[in-house]
Formats: C-alpha cells, sequence, structure tokens
C-alpha cells in the first residue's frame, strides 16, 4: 500500500531524515520531534505522494 505523504526534513540543504505515512499531523509532530533540541538550520515538508506538492512546511533556525 503507498503512502499519501512524505515528510522530509532538511539540516540546511542536506536531507537527514524522511518519514512516510497516511496521517499529515502525525507526519508534522515527527518532524518537530526530530528537530527538537537541534541546533543549526533544520526545515522539513509533508509533500502529497499523488500530485509532487508541498502541503505543509517548518523552519526552524538558530537563535542570534
Amino acid at each position: 500500500m503507498a503512502f499519501k505523504y512524505t515528510a522530509k526534513i532538511y539540516f540546511d540543504d542536506d536531507e537527514v531524515a524522511h518519514e512516510s505515512g497516511n496521517d499529515m499531523d502525525e507526519l508534522y509532530n515527527w518532524m518537530l520531534i526530530k528537530a527538537q533540541g537541534k541546533f543549526g538550520n533544520f526545515n522539513g515538508e509533508i509533500i502529497e505522494n499523488k500530485t509532487g506538492k508541498v502541503v505543509k512546511a517548518f523552519r526552524k533556525s538558530p537563535p542570534d
């Protein structure tokens, strides 16, 4: 069974983790948990596999 969404986490421009599933909220929480406590330029996106469009994203930057 193919999943509806794929979540990807990046550090700067490099992908560091990915996960697939059918629940967008669970994937968004997974991304936030994975980036929690880490320092640097983390960002992530959830892509709808059928269309290839980004349906949700986040960005975490280090404090100034």
